[in-house]
């Protein structure tokens, strides 16, 4: 899930004091990962229950004997959150700081969802792998949704960038409207991007603490994407010579939100 201290060419609410937001990202994707992986490896974990661990899914055979599917999701898992901590680094431009609710929610969030996801898919706790087509359908469905949403990063990046600036359209405050790509369908493709990469993980997994986390993130990316897209076409209204906001474009899903 986006941090909403990333500037994306949009309004933003301003916060005069709080935390370091490149501190509490990098710390927050970090320990997601730390998090993840001691679930895993954590031994003599108390029996949990299913559903809370184990697969809604499962395999009767063959491919559920698999143990390095496990591994497969775990580079799945570190590699998304690694992303997001070197975007932190080398990508994001934070224009002001996180708030205290922010910078203490974030961590508590992604770190209680890493132990969960990391717990519920431990065989010896009683996952069982899902069917091998949905297994590498979601994987491939997961590598094209972080493929999308380091791109849609990059051009936000791109857009804030003193060189290109001079080609686009450019208000008092400095926003400027995306195009290129999926932003001539949706206000927040990176948005999108990142909800195709937990559906693929859903799939490829069948784990009901990564569906929960599919929905917390598919109901947060809309709330943040619908106010991301109203704060555009209020922006750029096309009044007093500026830009009018592309009408057709929609928020967060191409041709239907």
């Amino acid at each position: 899930m986006a941090s909403e201290t990333e500037t994306s060419g949009s309004p933003a609410p301003q916060v005069s004091t709080g935390f370091n937001p490149v501190l509490i990202n990098s710390v927050t994707y970090l320990g997601t990962i730390v998090v993840y992986l001691l679930a895993v490896y954590l031994r003599d974990f108390p029996e949990v229950p299913f559903p809370v661990v184990g697969c809604l899914l499962a395999s009767d055979g063959g491919f559920s004997e698999w143990t390095s599917a496990g591994y497969v999701l775990m580079a799945l898992w570190c590699f998304h959150f690694m992303r997001r901590f070197v975007e932190v680094l080398f990508v994001h431009e934070y224009k002001r700081k996180m708030s205290c609710v922010e910078s203490f929610g974030a961590p508590t969030y992604y770190w209680v969802f890493g132990f969960w996801v990391g717990l519920s898919l431990r065989p010896d706790l009683g996952y069982v792998n899902t069917y091998l087509p949905l297994f590498v359908i979601g994987s491939m469905v997961f590598l094209v949704g972080e493929v999308g949403n380091g791109v849609s990063h990059l051009q936000l990046r791109n857009l804030r960038s003193s060189k290109n600036n001079h080609l686009l359209y450019q208000t008092k405050s400095q926003h400027v409207v995306p195009h290129g790509l999926m932003f001539e369908l949706v206000s927040c493709p990176h948005y999108f991007f990142e909800i195709i990469s937990w559906l693929g993980f859903s799939l490829a997994t069948w784990a009901l603490s990564v569906i929960v986390f599919l929905g917390a993130t598919v109901v947060t990316l809309c709330f943040y994407g619908y106010q991301k897209h109203k704060a555009y076409r209020a922006e750029f209204d096309g009044a007093e010579g500026r830009e009018l906001y592309p009408p057709n474009r929609k928020a967060l899903i191409p041709f239907v939100f």
